[in-house]
């Protein structure tokens, strides 16, 4: 039991659940690119959040026998984690959902368009060099390897998938458009107005506030490049 779930009491509070009475565990995410605290497994999401299913039994049904698409790939695992940024379609329903997070912290989804589907953003987490060439760690566990670019830590990609093209880069910059997935203004959308080390100074609306640069997860130059929220 401790294994496969843990107990509704202690799990992430950036998951979205329906608190049922009488339901002591909930099904725990396998090991994946996203930390546990940073994605959801999919049963969750199918079944309490897009409401396709009502129990575990019948997304375990769906998933064997319709196609599910994470950032593109058939995914059968009931427990696989799906995490900020992720891609889900299911092509039998021609419906696309993007995973974001909203101000509360809590992780959410949002309905997007089949082009949208093949696109997602992806925070550069690191960099370093193999077999010549620059090696990109985004922030969804994949590594990309890139022949020239001024790519920095703190930079993000838009990429095809499941292709893993790059189709731009977006630099941690005065301008570019963040959305907050820490802190107190967690969830917000803003810009950055100045950057001092490791704060950053964000505009969004009418105010203005500094929060950590690690919150900040580039999403546009002049506003998001896909739809975040």
């Amino acid at each position: 039991m401790a294994k496969n779930h843990m107990k509704r009491l202690v799990m992430p509070t950036t998951w979205t659940t329906q608190q049922k009475k009488g339901i002591k565990f909930v099904t725990r995410g396998k090991p994946g690119a996203h930390k546990l605290s940073e994605g959801m497994p999919i049963v969750l999401i199918l079944r309490e959040m897009l409401h396709i299913a009502n129990t575990a039994r019948e997304v375990k049904e769906i998933m064997n026998h319709q196609v599910v698409l994470v950032d593109g790939t058939q995914r059968k695992d009931h427990r696989y984690q799906v995490g900020l940024m992720d891609t889900i379609s299911l092509p039998a329903t021609k419906q696309s959902y993007r995973v974001s997070i909203n101000t509360n912290g809590r992780l959410s989804i949002l309905k997007i368009d089949e082009k949208e589907a093949k696109e997602k953003v992806c925070k550069i987490q690191g960099k370093g060099l193999y077999q010549g060439k620059t090696q990109l760690q985004l922030s969804d566990g994949r590594s990309l390897l890139v022949e020239k670019g001024n790519y920095k830590t703190g930079d993000s990609v838009v990429i095809t998938v499941p292709d893993q093209k790059i189709q731009s880069h977006i630099s941690f910059e005065k301008g570019a458009t963040v959305l907050l997935t820490g802190g107190k203004r967690i969830g917000v959308v803003g810009t950055i107005e100045d950057i001092k080390e490791n704060m950053v100074a964000i505009k969004a609306g009418k105010e203005s506030f500094e929060t950590a640069k690690k919150y900040c997860f580039v999403v546009g130059k002049q506003k998001p490049a896909l739809t975040i929220n």
